[in-house]
């Protein structure tokens, strides 16, 4: 039993590194938009993306850390996501929402009637995504993520 032990032992390290090595997960386009509900200084937006996780586990969207910009303006700070699972070695849409605290509210009263009309040209998203999967974590950075 012990000789099961000892082996079991220096064989998990070896069979867990195979974890150890995220491939970059990509949104690869982002194809809508929708406002959900504004309350006091929080916007919550539903986001259909298409996202490809070239990795052979499912990872989990953990944490973010996201500015979201309109005409290179930061208008507000992504402050929730909903945890999501993405598949491994899948390319697939999923629907991601997002709650995104508003720096501003009467100064950005433009841009805010802009998102809620859906004209979305010229907004994007900047920041790091933290995913997660098993015991290992690591931290993806988004740099000027288009809506277009």
């Amino acid at each position: 039993m012990k000789k099961y032990l000892i082996i079991t032992l220096l064989f998990l390290p070896l069979f867990f590194s195979g974890c150890s090595h995220y491939e970059d997960i990509k949104v690869t386009k982002v194809k809508d938009v929708t406002y959900e509900e504004l309350k006091g200084k929080i916007l919550r937006l539903a986001i259909i993306a298409t996202v490809d996780n070239p990795n052979y586990f499912n990872v989990k969207i953990k944490n973010a850390n996201i500015d979201l910009r309109l005409n290179d303006r930061v208008i507000g700070t992504v402050t929730q996501v909903e945890q999501i699972e993405l598949a491994g070695r899948k390319h697939q849409d999923y629907k991601i929402q997002i709650s995104i605290e508003l720096k501003d509210i009467m100064s950005n009263l433009l841009n805010l009637s802009r998102i809620l009309m859906n004209e979305t040209k010229n907004l994007n998203l900047s920041g790091t995504v933290q995913v997660k999967s098993f015991l290992y974590n690591k931290t993806f950075h988004i740099d000027r993520l288009s809506f277009q």
